[in-house]
């Protein structure tokens, strides 16, 4: 059987001369969210924990106020967790993806609709 093709948009912000959010970035702020960790994100993600690190360096540098708050280990090992601003760069991110889907949403079908049959096959 056949699968039909379908198209996705992929958004990614882009701060002129200051840097990038997109997908991957909010995803590794959701896993940080879910693991309360950056190596749990990473892990998740299968992604290296300098990897992880040095995108939360980025993203915390990127804002006036810090997106990720962590705290270093010990008994109670380490953690990492969102700040408000985290939360609320997630929560706009997800909405400018939506509104961007539902806006497009007859001209995503359309290219889907047009894509080869064969390309679709993997």
């Amino acid at each position: 059987m056949t699968k039909t093709p379908s198209a996705e948009l992929w958004i990614k912000v882009n701060l002129p001369g200051i840097g990038q959010i997109g997908p991957g970035k909010i995803s590794l702020l959701k896993n940080i969210r879910t693991h309360e960790s950056i190596s749990g994100a990473a892990r998740a993600m299968n992604m290296s924990y300098r990897r992880a690190w040095l995108l939360v360096d980025e993203l915390n540098k990127l804002f006036a106020k810090p997106l990720v708050a962590t705290w270093a280990g010990g008994k109670s090992r380490g953690g990492a967790s969102l700040t408000k601003l985290g939360e609320k760069l997630i929560e706009n991110y997800d909405a400018l993806v939506e509104r961007a889907l539902r806006a497009n949403q007859a001209i995503l079908g359309e290219i889907a609709r047009s894509v080869s049959r064969d390309a679709a096959d993997p």
